[in-house]
């Protein structure tokens, strides 16, 4: 009887070739789909986004803690908070703006360059009850802020 005793070669790892072929497959869609995936624009938007939505927040309850009306502006590229000049007087000026709860130091606004706000008011004002003076839709790059006017509520109606 014949054994024929093949011997077949031990092969544990990759070729110099194979190794190059993915490190240059990885190469390109690092170039091409990863700066589609971390694009700054989108960042800055969502940045713009939620600090406007705090800061309406931040005035609603700002206007029902001390009982004046708080206004935010919105013109475009940045908001402002406002203090009502004297209770009641429905009067509101620069000189009155709402110190920043982190930074008193500083006024309550908030800008982002390279994204634009657009409001279908151009501002709003909330009451000592927390109620808007009207509705309004704030639309911050892909992303949209509504107020409801009867409840002050402020909310992503992105979707």
């Amino acid at each position: 009887m014949n054994k024929r005793i093949f011997h077949i070669p031990n092969n544990n790892g990759f070729t110099l070739t194979e190794l190059i072929m993915v490190l240059v497959l990885i190469s390109i869609v690092a170039t091409i789909a990863l700066p589609r995936f971390f694009g700054r624009d989108s960042f800055d938007q969502r940045a713009l986004f939620d600090d406007t939505l705090n800061a309406v927040r931040y005035s609603q309850k700002l206007a029902v803690a001390t009982g004046c009306k708080i206004r935010i502006t919105f013109d475009g590229n940045q908001f402002e908070l406002l203090h009502e000049n004297s209770c009641g007087n429905d009067s509101f000026s620069t000189e009155l703006a709402v110190k920043h709860p982190a930074d008193p130091d500083q006024a309550y606004t908030g800008s982002q360059t390279n994204v634009v706000i657009t409001a279908a008011n151009s501002s709003t004002t909330f009451n000592a009850l927390g109620q808007a003076e009207a509705n309004n839709t704030v639309i911050i790059g892909n992303h949209q802020l509504s107020i409801i006017a009867e409840t002050g509520f402020s909310y992503d109606s992105s979707s």
